[in-house]
């Protein structure tokens, strides 16, 4: 839900998860394989509606907070808390995107939040619309800080927000 795209790996087939429901882009050129666009329509809730078909990024992903759990350097109680934290903290960005005109849920946070900035860079800002988007920047850099703290490997590239 928060980043832009899943691109698909050799041996993923674009035409089985297209059957699935998936909306998945086709090439635009040798260097940009199809992918995935985010928020994933394969997610119900907390669970992937496609599990046993799901693409190859998605078997090998491995959440940093799920694997400190696994070896005993995070109780469970506060790897949940963490989740509520990534939770809250995603629907103050849904909620300020929201407020700045912005109420597409089927494009990834990071998305809507680059696409806000370039809109408002184009019009001369009230204070309380530039107040909101002061609020909106800072919980975008908050909810981005915890997301690759506590969930994903360090050798991931970072999100371009």
């Amino acid at each position: 839900m928060i980043f832009a795209n899943l691109q698909l790996q050799p041996g993923d087939d674009a035409e089985r998860l297209r059957s699935l429901g998936l909306p998945v882009s086709a090439r635009c050129g040798p260097r940009q394989p199809p992918h995935l666009t985010q928020p994933c329509a394969a997610l119900e809730g907390c669970r992937c509606r496609i599990y046993a078909d799901r693409p190859e990024y998605c078997r090998q992903f491995e959440c940093v907070l799920f694997k400190s759990v696994q070896a005993g350097r995070t109780q469970t109680d506060e790897a949940l808390r963490i989740i509520a934290t990534a939770r809250d903290r995603a629907e103050k960005v849904r909620g300020l995107l929201c407020a700045l005109g912005d109420k597409d849920e089927h494009v990834a946070l990071s998305a809507r939040f680059r696409r806000t900035t370039i809109r408002l860079k184009a019009m001369d800002l009230t204070e309380e619309t530039a107040e909101v988007y002061g609020q909106l920047t800072l919980a975008v850099h908050d909810l981005n800080l915890l997301v690759h703290e506590a969930f994903y490997p360090g050798n991931v590239k970072r999100a371009h927000w």
